[in-house]
């Protein structure tokens, strides 16, 4: 027989900040209790409390954070109940958009853009601004500065592949998504300068159409070799492979039909640097790993020498568990480390796999029914393994579920969504993860109009009529009755629906021939929804009454004969 009286709830979801409380009530007041999370005996801290009144012991955990998730666990004697704890991101707003955006291009060869943060940014969470440039007539922007803090960047002629006009637009991004993008008012003209061994591109848009020749230095160049020459309709490109320091301060021209048109190559010399390693986060690094045996000792090595303890490193032990913990992980910790027991031993590679993208931690995705779905993130190690969850269970593949790798990039893609494949999808590494919240809603019904008649007298009697046979209400038909209306609705309709329909009140009638077209199949598939064709009305009097009849389609109305 047990020995608790009131156990664990089976889950506990509670938000990133929350305090997640766990009660129990056990039989007798002085009974022996622990509490455990992740097999781990849990001890009072200032962000643990454990807590016992008489028969009843309690479990907080203050300030949880997402790493929090795991199995709490209450033992007693031989009884125990256990919970699973799920810490939720807290749901945040994107970030708002730059204001007061500004272009200077008083200056040689460059130009000086500021903005201004938005009034009612959050100051709280960490934000970039990110700029970007589009050569015009061009459809891609590319990215060409980034800042935490800045709220100014020059651009310089020498950070454009090729001479040309360019636009420029900035915006701001956080772990909960991007702002709109605020683009600066003015184009400006940069010309090219490259690194020596790069390729310098230029390129002429001319108003019409017509044959031009390239100079370099007055020299007329010939597509070939060090030179591309290409003209698609009025586009003219020259493309100088490989270029030299000795092309420096070159002059390049396009000539044409009454078209000159110059500019002034610059090549810098090549520099040979060392490319630093990046620097972590200064962060807490943990590697754990879990034995058969709590007594079992290991041994740690990093690539190949054995770790020892110090005040940087700390190897913990704890029950089955063996932690090895860097205090402040950086750029020179990088390596392989190895979890080592006389017959195993375990792998870990620092520095860890991290979700590239999306940026967000969370994402929503809404698809209707039969669609294709397809959720994507990009690590940062090409050959680095994940795993897929959905509502806290991995996903296995099969013909509706397909995972795929392409170098860094992992999707899992749904061929034919169903509402059963709504949920909280989670794509995981070792280290980092990425949720997407998935709805799948229902597709839009086929839909007919209903049949809607008005009569003169509220307590009139009709029956309803499909080709001369009784029409009998059931889940897809439904027959109502509203004071002087009555109404006949199809909730789905097919083209077996279709005929002559009869409202029959004894002493009048009306007829609807209704025709229901076929469903029409796209190419890719997609079936369009059943919808109604054709609707006639007619009335056929039995004999003389006053009795009114209206439709949406149909207005009739049958007066008494006099002599």
């Amino acid at each position: 027989i047990s020995a608790i009286v009131r156990k664990l709830p089976r889950k506990l979801e509670v938000l990133e900040g929350e305090n997640a409380a766990f009660c129990v009530e056990v039989e007798d007041d002085d009974m022996e209790v622990h509490w455990f999370k992740d097999g781990l005996k849990l001890h009072e801290t200032h962000q643990t409390i454990l807590k016992s009144f008489g028969k009843t012991h309690i479990l907080v955990f203050v300030n949880v954070a997402y790493q929090d998730s795991g199995v709490v666990t209450f033992v007693t004697g031989r009884s125990k109940t256990s919970s699973r704890l799920k810490v939720k991101a807290t749901r945040h707003c994107p970030p708002i958009c730059p204001v007061e955006v500004k272009m200077d291009v008083d200056r040689p060869n460059s130009a000086l853009l500021t903005w201004v943060p938005a009034p009612n940014s959050q100051t709280s969470t960490r934000s970039i601004f990110v700029l970007e440039r589009q050569e015009v007539g061009s459809q891609e922007w590319q990215k060409c500065f980034t800042s935490e803090t800045a709220t100014s960047a020059e651009v310089a002629g020498d950070s454009v592949p090729y001479e040309g006009n360019y636009r420029f637009r900035v915006c701001c991004i956080n772990k909960y998504g991007r702002s709109g993008h605020v683009e600066f008012p003015k184009v400006i003209h940069l010309g090219c300068e490259v690194e020596e061994g790069e390729d310098a591109h230029f390129s002429i848009e001319l108003s019409v159409a017509m044959v031009g020749t390239w100079f370099l230095n007055s020299a007329q160049l010939q597509h070939g070799g060090r030179y591309s020459i290409q003209q698609t309709q009025t586009h003219h490109s020259l493309v100088i492979h490989e270029t030299h320091t000795t092309d420096d301060t070159a002059e390049v021209t396009f000539i044409a039909n009454g078209v000159r048109d110059s500019a002034m190559l610059r090549v810098k010399p090549a520099v040979v640097k060392f490319i630093p390693l990046s620097d972590y986060i200064s962060e807490v690094v943990h590697l754990q790993c879990e034995l058969s045996r709590s007594k079992g000792k290991v041994q740690w090595f990093k690539d190949g020498q054995e770790v020892e303890e110090s005040d940087k490193i700390k190897l913990i032990s704890e029950g089955p568990y063996r932690r090895l913990t860097i205090l402040c992980g950086s750029a020179e910790d990088s390596g392989e480390y190895v979890c080592q027991t006389d017959a195993d031993s375990v792998f870990f590679q620092l520095p860890p796999v991290r979700i590239v993208s999306p940026s967000e931690s969370e994402l929503e995705v809404t698809h209707l029914a039969s669609e294709r779905v397809e959720l994507g993130c990009e690590i940062s190690q090409s050959d680095a393994p994940v795993h897929w969850y959905k509502d806290g269970l991995e996903v296995e593949e099969g013909p509706n579920l397909i995972l795929e790798v392409d170098g860094a990039r992992r999707r899992l893609v749904i061929p034919i969504a169903t509402v059963n494949d709504t949920g909280e999808y989670v794509c995981d590494t070792q280290d980092d993860s990425v949720a997407f919240l998935v709805t799948i809603t229902g597709k839009k019904e086929n839909y007919l109009p209903p049949v809607t008649l008005t009569l003169s007298r509220p307590s009139a009697q009709v029956k309803w009529w499909l080709n001369g046979r009784e029409i009998i209400e059931n889940n897809n038909i439904i027959i109502t009755k509203e004071g002087l209306i009555r109404r006949l609705t199809i909730h789905s309709p097919t083209p077996g629906d279709s005929g002559k329909y009869t409202c029959d009140a004894a002493d009048d009638k009306i007829d609807f021939q209704v025709k229901v077209s076929e469903p029409m199949l796209l190419s890719n598939g997609t079936r369009m929804a059943v919808a109604l064709k054709e609707m006639k009305g007619s009335v056929k009097r039995k004999k003389a009454s006053s009795d009114r009849w209206s439709s949406s389609m149909l207005n009739l109305e049958t007066q008494e004969s006099t002599s």
